[in-house]
């Protein structure tokens, strides 16, 4: 219990500092030079490191037994990212640094990610409420940072919530160094010549694994390098999900704040504050979400959240303006709630221990070319077409994601009653 919760800590002290630059990071980019085009490539080049990274921590993680180590780096490699991102003279400086930010924060989120999995394994059946409950404190710090986010940028400079996100970055990797793993058998530490001769060949796994996943095959393990799944859950829907929602999420939320500033008329500090709302709501919706998925099934969950993300995005174009934007908003704490809680707890419990690095690394990998395919598609629709087919788009597309994951959950419980049959 104690070293969950110090994850909880570490994790709540991490999203206080993203919470404090996520309604602020494209009106930065955009305060520095950027056009809309140029921040959807920022997010594009972000997410195509996290891709490699991912896979490259995932595989480490499970090579070594640990993740603690990973887990320390990368929240100090974050701290540092974000003091060279508030220093930047244009937003030219920003594509390198989004770099260093981005295979931080992948070493975090795999690390961080494989170690719940690990402190879980022995749990009971209410793994969903528990993840629930981890993750929706941590949006409770987001939220808590975003709520004061745009009036922090007010009251000094468009550049001063990044120097508080490192700051709390740092915190969080302080408080890393204090946890105990598991026990594992662990191996010795390879050389970097080695690890950076295997990193072609994860992310060549990974990028196998997600092709085969796009196309349905019906057995996963063959693209894993030993072991057997511990649950009957198939890994297909978990990454194609994973995949949608990054698009989706990353094409909508790369120009959201310049939509509700510049078009709907907000000001910075009330539209970070309409962000806040649903990020405050998730804190009861993210444990409302993981307790729904052990009860309905986790494809189940996710279909209903995928549903719940169409609305939202219909909702930006019919009902932008006070007091119909607070409903919108509420709506979105739920969908971001019964994807993010599900999907966690499904990451984690989808395979073995030996193998939890690398699927947590895979589950990343996958959303990372959903955010590329997001952020260029985001930024390129908006300067093209507007705010409003942006969004119709993505609405469409999240829908069509919801009927995938409701007819996998059929499939999914057809394959259990033959199985209980036979």
């Amino acid at each position: 219990m104690r070293n969950l919760r110090l994850l909880t800590l570490i994790s709540f002290l991490l999203f206080m500092s993203r919470g404090i630059i996520g309604p602020v990071t494209s009106l930065y980019s955009a305060s520095l030079g950027a056009d809309y085009v140029a921040i959807g490539l920022l997010g594009t080049v972000t997410s195509l490191t996290a891709v490699v990274a991912s896979a490259l921590w995932g595989s480490l993680s499970d090579r070594l037994g640990r993740r603690k180590q990973i887990l320390v780096g990368g929240l100090l490699l974050l701290a540092a990212a974000e003091v060279l991102i508030a220093t930047a003279p244009s937003f030219h400086y920003l594509f390198a640094w989004n770099v260093l930010s981005a295979l931080a924060s992948a070493a975090y989120g795999t690390a961080s990610l494989a170690l719940m999995g690990d402190l879980l394994e022995r749990g009971d059946e209410s793994r969903g409420l528990q993840v629930g409950t981890y993750r929706g404190l941590a949006s409770l710090g987001f939220g808590l940072m975003a709520l004061i986010s745009g009036r922090v940028a007010d009251m000094l400079q468009i550049s001063a919530p990044f120097w508080i996100a490192a700051s709390l970055a740092l915190a969080a990797g302080l408080v890393s160094l204090t946890v105990q793993e598991p026990g594992a058998e662990r191996a010795a530490l390879p050389a970097l010549g080695e690890v950076l001769r295997e990193a072609p060949l994860a992310l060549g796994r990974r990028l196998r694994a997600l092709l085969a996943a796009a196309r349905g095959l019906p057995r996963e393990e063959r693209f894993m390098a030993e072991g057997t799944p511990t649950t009957a859950l198939p890994l297909a829907p978990l990454l194609v999900s994973s995949l949608l929602w990054s698009l989706v999420t990353g094409a909508v939320y790369a120009v959201w704040a310049n939509y509700m500033v510049l078009e709907a008329g907000y000001s910075p500090t009330v539209m970070s504050r309409l962000w806040a709302v649903a990020s405050l709501s998730e804190f009861p919706l993210m444990i409302l979400a993981g307790w729904l998925s052990d009860r309905i099934g986790r494809l189940p969950m996710l279909s209903l959240g995928f549903v719940a993300w169409s609305l939202v995005f219909t909702g930006y174009i019919l009902v932008p303006r006070l007091p119909w934007i607070i409903g919108v908003q509420l709506v979105r704490g739920f969908a971001y709630s019964a994807f993010t809680a599900t999907a966690m707890a499904y990451a984690a419990e989808v395979r073995s221990r030996d193998q939890r690095g690398r699927v947590s690394g895979l589950y990343s990998s996958a959303g990372g070319l959903g955010s590329i395919l997001g952020a260029a598609v985001g930024g390129t629709l908006t300067q093209a077409l507007g705010f409003r087919a942006m969004f119709a788009v993505n609405a469409a597309v999240i829908l069509a994601g919801a009927l995938y994951l409701a007819w996998a959950a059929l499939r999914h419980r057809q394959a259990l009653q033959r199985s209980a049959a036979a």
